[in-house]
């Protein structure tokens, strides 16, 4: 099922992570302690029972208050697979996939819902059928709870989308600011400040974060690590571990080995 990606973490009491995006659409559920999570401008506390919802692009970062324990389950679903879904649920034929205005909840029965579904996929007796039903079940109950939106963001126009479309396109090379700049056709003091403001991190950081997704499509193919940093234009291998754990809060091999190809078992 490529539409879907799960992860738990324990305990992330020594878990840091920098601020980040995924070009998933992203549902955390905390499992135990607290945590504070940042979601573009927006900063608050979450704890067992909550949901924080990443729409694809939100730069956020959640982390452990200091001294406390910290677990949650992390669900990241292919957004193309999510606005079908979406579309199907309204009876509408755009699937496009249909941002959500809310950021974090809390809400225990979605939490529960969520934790049920854990267990389902990872259970290796569960066959696919009943996966894909319960799956289906979770996006159900959480679609009918997030409010819907259009996330439009006035204050920055086509000029700033250009320069992100740029550093896309580019994102392994060595950019220039003034490449970037003029791709826009943008100062780069106007850039800087508006990037910033629009996507919550800097050009560069934008650029590490593109990097980064796709690093973990390359290793979810299984590519060798060393293939990957290279391909993604880090300096070395050791450099690519670095940042890859930073924002992954896991190593480059570790995240092939939980989701690179696996021995068909059916």
């Amino acid at each position: 099922m490529p539409f879907i990606e799960v992860r738990a973490v324990q305990y992330g009491g020594e878990l840091n992570y920098s601020r980040h995006w995924h070009e998933t659409f992203s549902v955390g559920i905390i499992t135990g302690g607290r945590s504070s999570y940042v979601n573009g401008a927006n900063v608050e506390v979450v704890e067992q029972g909550s949901l924080v919802v990443m729409n694809p692009g939100d730069v956020h970062a959640c982390n452990p208050i200091e001294g406390t324990a910290w677990s949650y389950l992390m669900f990241y679903f292919d957004q193309s697979w999510f606005g079908r879904i979406q579309a199907e649920l309204r009876g509408e034929e755009d699937h496009a996939f249909r941002p959500y205005t809310r950021s974090a909840m809390h809400a225990s029965h979605l939490a529960n819902a969520g934790e049920q579904l854990f267990a389902v996929l990872t259970d290796a007796e569960t066959g696919r059928f009943q996966r894909e039903v319960t799956i289906i079940d979770f996006v159900m109950l959480l679609d009918r709870e997030l409010a819907r939106a259009t996330m439009e963001n006035p204050d920055a126009g086509p000029k700033i989308e250009r320069a992100a479309k740029y550093i896309d396109a580019h994102f392994a090379e060595v950019l220039r600011l003034k490449d970037v700049c003029a791709a826009a056709s943008l100062s780069s003091s106007y850039l800087i400040r508006t990037f910033k403001k629009h996507y919550g991190v800097a050009p560069h950081e934008y650029q590490t974060n593109r990097r980064i997704q796709h690093a973990r499509a390359r290793l979810r193919e299984g590519l060798p690590i060393s293939q990957v940093a290279l391909e993604t234009g880090f300096a070395d291998q050791a450099h690519f571990q670095r940042i890859f754990k930073r924002l992954t809060a896991a190593t480059p091999g570790q995240y092939r080995s939980c989701t690179g190809p696996q021995p068909n078992s059916r």
